[in-house]
């Protein structure tokens, strides 16, 4: 059999740089060609029987497409990793899931964590050459993986990006009561109802309270010249300070984006400064919205 050169540039090209043996076997080359190559350094073994070739790098990219071809066709991308293939999350993660039927059975290998599970036709899209679960699957998997606090940002960008619709979320999980992270899910998908402003707001006094600051009021009315009532979060009355605590962006529309802002604007014309802070940084890092409040209290002291 002759060797199909071109055939086997396009394959290594639309796989950014990987080839499987079995595909370098079907375009003519032999096993000893192959270890060969592999012997002088031309092609680099980077998965169970799949090989970067010449000067390609070992990018994430490959790392993802290496383990899936490694595993074969009933290969199906999940978790953290199918997030970041669909672009839901910004760094590929070091373990790659990846979920086939029951009835294969496949050795473990570094860097991949196999789930035995079947994903059906209607769960999984091919995605630049790669089978993966779709994006709601993928949201509810990949969160259960991350937890609360990095599912909690998934989920927010999947849905404030319109990705997904927070009613199809919810009717599939009631299919996953059995799965792993299915607690994580549940709250996280409660927080999307509208519980992110609440729990943002509890964790906010909470925060203050353990910090020892005093001389707050929670829900304050005011009556703004030029504008009219509005109802403040937190104000420290004395200092003329305002904390403004948002849940998700997904909860924040356009229009309620420019609402804000005007008030804003009424709230520094009446002699108000206006502090903002969110879920994610109250779940994440509240030193960092204590420290700036401190500072700005200090300030107006």
């Amino acid at each position: 059999m002759s060797i199909d050169e071109r055939r086997l540039n396009d394959t290594v090209r639309r796989q950014d740089g990987a080839i499987t043996l079995a595909q370098a076997l079907d375009c003519g080359y032999s096993h000893t060609t192959v270890r060969r190559r592999v012997a002088a350094g031309e092609w680099t073994r980077v998965a169970p029987r799949v090989y970067l070739v010449g000067s390609h790098r070992l990018t994430p990219t490959v790392r993802v497409r290496a383990a899936l071809l490694s595993i074969g066709d009933h290969a199906v991308l999940a978790g953290p990793a199918a997030a970041w293939w669909h672009g839901l999350i910004d760094e590929c993660p070091a373990v790659i899931d990846v979920a086939v039927d029951p009835q294969h059975q496949h050795r473990p290998r570094p860097g991949v964590r196999i789930e035995r599970r079947h994903v059906p036709r209607a769960a999984s899209d091919t995605r630049r050459g790669l089978r993966v679960t779709t994006v709601p699957h993928t949201v509810l998997d990949a969160a259960a993986a991350l937890g609360l606090e990095e599912g909690a940002r998934l989920m927010d960008r999947a849905l404030q990006q319109g990705r997904v619709a927070l009613p199809i979320l919810e009717r599939l999980q009631e299919g996953r009561s059995r799965r792993r992270g299915t607690p994580v899910v549940v709250r996280l998908l409660a927080l999307a109802a509208g519980g992110a402003v609440s729990e943002a707001e509890r964790r906010a006094h909470a925060a203050m309270t353990g910090a020892g600051l005093v001389g707050w009021i929670a829900n304050l009315a005011l009556d703004l010249p030029g504008y009219g009532s509005v109802v403040a979060d937190v104000a420290f009355r004395r200092e003329k300070v305002i904390v403004e605590i948002d849940g998700w962006a997904f909860h924040r529309d356009l229009r309620a984006f420019l609402r804000d802002a005007r008030r804003q604007n009424a709230l520094t014309a009446a002699g108000w400064i206006v502090v903002r802070t969110n879920w994610h940084e109250l779940v994440g890092s509240p030193a960092e919205f204590l420290d700036a409040l401190r500072e700005i209290l200090a300030a107006r002291a």
